[in-house]
């Protein structure tokens, strides 16, 4: 299991690391003499695309497992356009792109849409039972895989893939750092009835090693914005920032084995040997993304 895990994270570090740079590297605009077309964040948004629908898969079956119903290829259709429309807005496709009102505009508007849709899918099966459980599992795929991952793709389009890389390094080195951790000093545990492998050391070596980790990228490479821009994390801002990744990003790896145990499921799918699913990887970045935003981009 540890040389599985070892292997696959290397390989997906490597991976991200590819992609980010691929994203950055080719985010100018596409000039067509007539009209030039901006594409900026154009990978990264193809990626929370991808990443969206599995996981919407992945949640359905959780709820399926669960006992509910949940309309999984309309949750999946809304999100997908849900990580889209930080893209057009951002790059002019749609509405206004310096407008700070145009994708909250379109955001609100689109989940209108959704709630009603899931409303009408579920009437259309002309039977009552667990409507309100079948709305509600639906809508709660839609704020969890579909409003959640554009704080992600605005840390990318507001910010750089820098800034995102700065984010993602922080929130996954608390798992990295729990997880060793735990499996050398873990001794007392965290919560054993919803995660039972889970220490109160290994979240303490996680919560050290994210703000470490914080603090280092911050101070001593800088996080870039492009143009030359670099953004400057004053020390103290960088360890805060750190911890709160790590608390909030541990509680949303909490909050999914609540999910699991919910369902007697073990992982969301077997899709990353010696990791699980989609949803079990990217379970600490989805609510610490907002907190992000909040904080290096100050919105």
């Amino acid at each position: 299991m540890l040389n599985q895990r070892l292997f696959f994270g290397a390989v997906m570090i490597g991976a991200l690391l590819g992609l980010l740079y691929l994203d950055d590297r080719f985010a100018g605009p596409l000039d067509l003499g007539a009209r030039v077309i901006r594409h900026e964040g154009a990978i990264v948004t193809l990626i929370l695309a991808v990443v969206c629908i599995i996981g919407t898969i992945e949640f359905s079956r959780i709820a399926e497992a669960a006992g509910h119903s949940a309309l999984h290829l309309w949750a999946a259709f809304s999100n997908y356009l849900l990580v889209l429309l930080p893209y057009f807005t951002h790059n002019g496709l749609l509405g206004n792109a310096v407008s700070p009102t145009s994708h909250a505009s379109w955001l609100v508007t689109w989940l209108v849409v959704t709630l009603f849709g899931a409303c009408t899918l579920v009437a259309a099966r002309q039977r009552t039972e667990h409507a309100v459980s079948d709305i509600s599992v639906t809508l709660l795929m839609v704020l969890y895989l579909g409003v959640l991952p554009t704080y992600l793709l605005r840390l990318r389009l507001e910010g750089s893939v820098w800034l995102l890389l700065y984010f993602i390094a922080t929130v996954k080195c608390c798992d990295i750092g729990a997880y060793f951790t735990g499996r050398v000093l873990g001794r007392h545990k965290l919560i054993e009835w919803l995660s039972p492998k889970k220490t109160i050391e290994g979240l303490l070596g996680g919560v050290l090693t994210s703000i470490l980790v914080s603090i280092a990228l911050s101070q001593w490479v800088g996080v870039r914005l492009g143009d030359g821009i670099r953004l400057e994390i004053p020390m103290s801002l960088a360890a805060l920032f750190g911890l709160l990744m790590a608390v909030v990003g541990q509680a949303g790896d909490l909050l999914e084995s609540l999910f699991k145990r919910d369902a007697r499921v073990k992982d969301s799918a077997s899709v990353i040997p010696g990791f699980g699913g989609v949803l079990d990887i990217v379970d600490s970045l989805l609510p610490t993304a907002p907190i992000a935003c909040w904080i290096l981009l100050k919105s």
